[in-house]
């Protein structure tokens, strides 16, 4: 799924860092926003847009 502002690069930052998309899912924004290269605004638009459907 695309969300504006991840690309390959912080997409698979986020896998490596969570070790697989079920924990992504999982983690809060505030955890997204540990990821080195995900700041708080950013790790609210990819919470958001994972868990809108």
């Amino acid at each position: 799924e695309d969300i504006p502002g991840v690309g390959p690069k912080k997409r698979r930052d986020l896998l490596q860092h969570f070790g697989g998309l079920h924990e992504v899912l999982r983690a809060s924004a505030k955890d997204l926003a540990n990821v080195p290269g995900i700041g708080l605004t950013l790790a609210q638009i990819i919470y958001d847009a994972l868990h809108s459907h």
